[in-house]
């Protein structure tokens, strides 16, 4: 199923994205803005498993399993709903080479903001998921700067990783609650 994307989301998308090529500096900076944010999570979220004296394992690996799970609901979404990016819609250049794949949510921002909301649920990884939260703006910028993404994609993104948080958060309450339950017998 094809969707074309609304006329704001067309019109915002002109307004971000470089029309022209940008310049070389412009260009590397949002190709680091674009991919860079999810290495430096990658990497964090890597840190945290491999030194269990930082007590921060089980919530990294809750977010690495919700974003194992943010990431197959990304791939069902573009199945039903294939929509081309801009490069492949003729509404804009893409300034870095990406695969022809629906554009709908950002797998890159999924990821991010999925691993960001699930870090914020525990007080001891909170500051690491609002330093997370917030380098994905810049990527969401970026992405739709670079032509590869509309405006939206990075609202559908924020959609999913809203709702696989909300998801992952009930989940621990219910085994905490279930947990309680049968040590208090």
């Amino acid at each position: 199923m094809f969707t074309s994307p609304n006329s704001w989301d067309i019109q915002l998308f002109h307004v971000i994205h470089s029309a022209t090529p940008p310049p070389p500096d412009m260009l590397v900076v949002a190709r680091l803005l674009a991919d860079g944010p999810l290495v430096l999570t990658a990497v964090l979220l890597g840190l945290m498993v491999a030194f269990p004296r930082l007590s921060m394992r089980a919530s990294a690996g809750q977010a690495i399993i919700a974003a194992i799970i943010a990431l197959a609901m990304d791939g069902l979404i573009g199945i039903v709903w294939d929509r081309p990016r801009p490069f492949i819609a003729n509404i804009g250049q893409a300034w870095i080479s990406h695969a022809a794949t629906s554009s709908f949510p950002s797998n890159h921002l999924t990821l991010q903001w999925t691993i960001a909301g699930m870090l914020l649920l525990d007080r001891r990884t909170r500051p690491w998921g609002i330093v997370i939260a917030l380098l994905g703006l810049p990527m969401a910028w970026a992405r739709v700067y670079l032509g590869v993404h509309y405006p939206s994609d990075m609202m559908g993104a924020l959609g999913i990783a809203g709702l696989i948080t909300v998801s992952g958060w009930g989940v621990m309450h219910f085994i905490e609650h279930r947990r309680a339950r049968l040590l208090n017998g």
